[in-house]
């Protein structure tokens, strides 16, 4: 895969692991951000042959962990998916038949009542675990590492094919955790890009990364 940022040199993502964008020029920051976020036309994705790609489906624009409200919410469809997909017959089965008593019990109470009230009964799972609110821990929601660690697993688990573009991953972790995620991105086979706004001196770039950088004077340091 390729990315090109407006006159910029061509940024290749072939290989699995972490791939850093950083850069000390407002100007490309906001142009890298809004590019992801399909709001500038700034930034171009193609696969090897140079066939365009659309960056809505080539990647997934998470933002800052921290500063984006329910960050993990938007792949809920995605989760109970995979989760229904996953699940087994036998447990299937058990959860349909406490779902029926759960009607009966319902359409019973319902016969008390003075006003023709029903009820309209589906076997959906999914309908199932939204009223059930099924979500993440979110204590453990509330630690930058975990928000990312998450995202990794759910994109590997329920097969989202899309590269998970995350800001400002610097200013929440340490050396030790910048490592740990570079090791976990190679382990599940994928690839990470972190867009930073930074000087080039100041960021910690684990040994197996990728690096590319912008200075402030929009020269190409890569």
């Amino acid at each position: 895969m390729i990315l090109s940022y407006l006159t910029h040199k061509q940024v290749k993502l072939e290989d699995p692991g972490l791939k850093i964008i950083a850069t000390k020029s407002s100007i490309a920051y906001r142009d890298l951000v809004q590019g992801f976020q399909q709001v500038r036309p700034t930034i171009i994705c193609s696969d090897d042959h140079y066939n365009e790609l659309e960056i809505g489906k080539a990647f997934d624009f998470v933002g800052d962990v921290l500063l984006t409200k329910d960050v993990i919410n938007k792949y809920s469809s995605h989760i109970f998916k995979s989760f229904i997909e996953n699940l087994d017959e036998e447990n299937r089965n058990k959860i349909m038949v406490a779902y029926h008593k759960l009607e009966a019990l319902l359409q019973d109470s319902l016969l008390l009542e003075d006003l023709p009230l029903e009820i309209d009964f589906n076997e959906d799972l999914e309908k199932l675990l939204k009223l059930e609110n099924l979500h993440l821990d979110s204590k453990l929601m509330e630690e930058p590492y975990a928000i990312i660690e998450s995202i990794l697993k759910i994109h590997q688990l329920c097969k989202l094919g899309s590269i998970p573009v995350i800001c400002n991953v610097a200013n929440y972790l340490n050396s030790q955790q910048l490592d740990e995620l570079s090791e976990l991105v190679n382990q599940l086979n994928m690839k990470l890009l972190l867009i930073e706004f930074t000087d080039k001196d100041f960021l910690i770039v684990p040994k197996n990364a990728e690096f590319y950088y912008i200075d402030e004077d929009l020269v190409d340091w890569y």
